[in-house]
């Protein structure tokens, strides 16, 4: 007698059915990780192309790298980087393409932090000049050039009246132009200082230099360190930010040569001298000079 197979058909028949069930939701799972679309070059230039902001592509780039590392696959060789100019690509977009780790956090100075005020020049030490709505720097250098005058009154005098030490600034007019006669300027400066560390002087003009005194030595009254009070210019201060003051000049500046010096005072001996107190002091420190037209 033949046996008959149906009742092994029926118990196969379910058995491979719940594998097909078991079998079928992996193969779209497998499908959608093996073919996930990455962020290519080409995805940033049609982008660029659809007129999206450099702020939408940059947010895109680092959204996608950082929810996932491998779904972003950027060339930013050499060649690569010529391709993207030629396409428009902004500047700002590429650095995120070359590094998309997000900016650190902005500077924090105890409790405050350190942000741009349209308002007043950037937080970086120095002067600056307020011409309408900029902010114009006025470059500054060391004092390191000095000469001795006063070396024929100290002679004839039997060393009674004193010589005195002249910063020396070469070239005859500055670089640095003002073109306000009742400027204002700002000043950003170091830790542990203000604005009553710096005096604005009137240069004296050579035919090649400019020059201004920065201490004196020998005569009856010996020597002393500083700028001479009458080349000095009176101006107010007011405290605005974070080592920032508004410089106000008292009065119109007549055209010339002008600087803000902030000095240190340098013990110095001066040998030569006759009679009276041959000891002095000089000046160091900086000058910011600048020229008023006329």
């Amino acid at each position: 007698m033949i046996p008959n197979p149906a009742p092994a058909r029926t118990f196969l028949m379910p058995a491979l059915f719940a594998l097909c069930l078991l079998v079928a939701p992996s193969a779209p799972a497998q499908q959608d990780s093996s073919f996930q679309k990455r962020i290519t070059n080409q995805d940033i230039i049609d982008m660029a192309k659809l007129g999206l902001s450099d702020d939408v592509i940059i947010a895109k780039i680092r959204a996608a790298t950082a929810a996932n590392p491998d779904s972003v696959k950027l060339d930013t060789s050499i060649e690569a980087l010529g391709t993207l100019k030629a396409a428009n690509v902004p500047d700002s977009v590429i650095k995120v393409m070359i590094n998309p780790t997000p900016a650190p956090a902005a500077v924090v100075s105890g409790a405050t932090p350190m942000t741009m005020d349209p308002n007043l020049p950037p937080p970086e030490v120095g002067i600056y000049w307020k011409d309408g709505g900029k902010f114009v720097l006025v470059e500054g250098r060391a004092v390191t050039n000095t000469k001795t005058g006063g070396k024929a009154g100290s002679f004839f005098t039997n060393g009674l009246r004193n010589q005195h030490w002249d910063a020396t600034i070469e070239r005859p007019n500055s670089k640095n132009i003002v073109r306000d006669h009742h400027p204002t300027f700002y000043l950003y400066v170091t830790e542990g200082t203000d604005a009553s560390d710096y005096a604005l002087i009137r240069l004296n003009k050579k035919s090649d230099h400019r020059e201004f005194q920065i201490g004196s030595f020998g005569g009856i009254t010996g020597g002393k360190s500083g700028v001479k009070q009458d080349k000095e210019v009176a101006f107010s201060s007011e405290h605005v930010g974070i080592r920032m003051y508004k410089i106000t000049v008292d009065g119109d500046l007549k055209a010339g040569e002008y600087g803000f010096f902030m000095g240190t005072g340098q013990s110095n001996t001066m040998a030569g001298a006759h009679g009276g107190n041959r000891s002095g002091g000089s000046a160091a420190g900086r000058i910011y000079d600048f020229s008023i037209l006329e």
